[in-house]
């Protein structure tokens, strides 16, 4: 099961990053200008953050498998339209249900991570979509030099996406026995039985009531400093670099190095899970983060700044998933799915609006505000986490207490275990 899930990420950030590779090739063949790939962007952006705020109510409907299976099913057609569109128009056309695809499993699969496994689990699983995204650049290099071109880079994608839904609609049996018993993680009877009655004795509430719960909107506006936060550090800090005096192929170089050091750190945060809390792991990645901006804005020797902009992935690594992992723990199991698909939304609102809105800054001023303006959104998401903490401690301590005691009962029972299994040696040494 836990392959499965693995795949499925894997899956979900293929088709992400190779539209930006591969434009270059695309607007010279579609005969487009260049800009219009932030309206194909915009398209792809609407259509998830439409499809994150539908996706709870699909969600009672057909289960978590199912949806999953429809949705990469759904990518997969618009990776096949995209590589035969013979005009922008029909691009715009496939990138509708790109967009929608998208949407759906991001929330499906995030919530199933956080109600179902544990947090190591949900960091290596955001490391997965990294091992996706950084595939599907290689996918389109590989196409370029077997004379495919970009189209045969979207084939490819389409191919790989087929397979992980042939083996999604395999395991479907697997995924309803473990949303039925609790999880895929080692969860007791306890927890099987907790889960159950909040999932059957908390109704599911419609959009408008969901933002009325405590801390809800503070959720929203989280997610959207975060994305601010790390969709400004991958789009301007090539930019920054070459104002700064680096060559244009060195800041790209430095770009691929944030995302493998957002990877890595999600690795390593994994490990780090095993022993402390989400809550612990949001505040260390947020200093982190507040730490490489303070560097970034001092006067240092140039071989410093790509350091900072690595740090600024690392720290930025443990936040994205110990904020998806805890809204269990914030606004209880059953509303879980509507949280992350409010969460979700205001993710993609974050990287649509602010981004271009300091492009604007930096057409204006300079670009070298552009530390200034990450310490903003740094500053402003610690902010929000802090009054979200507040106004959900009641529930979080409940939550993190309750987890300790089942660990606790977790590692009693494994020791009876490895008693019985010593007993059984002796006997049969006897």
């Amino acid at each position: 099961m836990l392959i499965v899930i693995y795949v499925a990420f894997i899956g979900l950030g293929l088709p992400d990053t190779i539209l930006g590779a591969a434009w270059p090739l695309m607007q010279q063949d579609l005969n487009t200008p260049i800009s219009a790939a932030g309206i194909l962007s915009i398209i792809v952006s609407i259509g998830t953050i439409i499809s994150s705020l539908l996706t709870p109510k699909f969600l009672r409907i057909l289960g978590t498998g199912k949806l999953v299976a429809y949705s990469i099913a759904l990518t997969a057609i618009a990776s096949i339209g995209y590589g035969f569109a013979d005009s922008f128009n029909i691009l715009c056309l496939w990138a509708i249900p790109m967009g929608i695809g998208a949407g759906a499993v991001d929330v499906a699969m995030n919530n199933f991570a956080a109600v179902y496994l544990e947090s190591k689990h949900t960091n290596w699983l955001h490391a997965s979509w990294g091992i996706g995204a950084t595939l599907g650049p290689s996918l389109l290099s590989f196409s370029i030099m077997t004379s495919n071109g970009w189209r045969g880079a979207y084939e490819m994608v389409a191919i790989l996406l087929a397979i992980i839904f042939t083996m999604i609609l395999i395991s479907l049996p697997l995924w309803k026995k473990q949303e039925a018993n609790g999880g895929v993680s080692g969860a007791t009877n306890l927890e099987t039985a907790t889960h159950d009655s909040k999932a059957n004795n908390s109704a599911q509430l419609s959009f408008r009531e969901a933002l009325r719960v405590p801390g809800m909107k503070l959720s929203f506006f989280t997610f959207f400093f975060y994305s601010a936060l790390e969709i400004s550090t991958s789009l301007w800090c090539g930019t920054y670099l070459t104002a700064c005096g680096f060559k244009p192929e060195v800041g790209a170089m430095v770009v691929s190095l944030m995302f493998a050091s957002v990877m890595i750190g999600r690795i390593i945060s994994g490990f780090f899970a095993i022993k402390f809390t989400d809550h612990r792991l949001i505040y260390a990645g947020i200093f982190i983060v507040a730490a490489g901006c303070l560097v970034l804005s001092l006067p240092l020797p140039l071989w410093m700044l790509p350091v900072c902009i690595c740090l600024l992935g690392l720290g930025c690594a443990p936040v994205y998933p110990s904020l998806i992992h805890a809204t269990p723990a914030r606004f209880g199991e059953a509303l879980s799915s509507r949280a992350i698909s409010i969460q979700l939304a205001g993710s993609y609102v974050g990287s649509i609006i602010m981004p271009p809105a300091f492009g604007l800054v930096a057409t204006k001023f300079s670009v070298h505000l552009w530390p200034i303006s990450l310490s903003i959104f740094v500053g402003l998401l610690l902010l929000c986490v802090l009054l979200l903490d507040f106004v959900t401690h009641r529930k979080l301590n409940k939550s993190y207490a309750r987890e300790r005691v089942l660990d606790i009962l977790h590692e009693v029972s494994m020791e009876s275990v490895k008693r019985e299994r010593l007993k059984r040696k002796r006997k049969k040494k006897r």
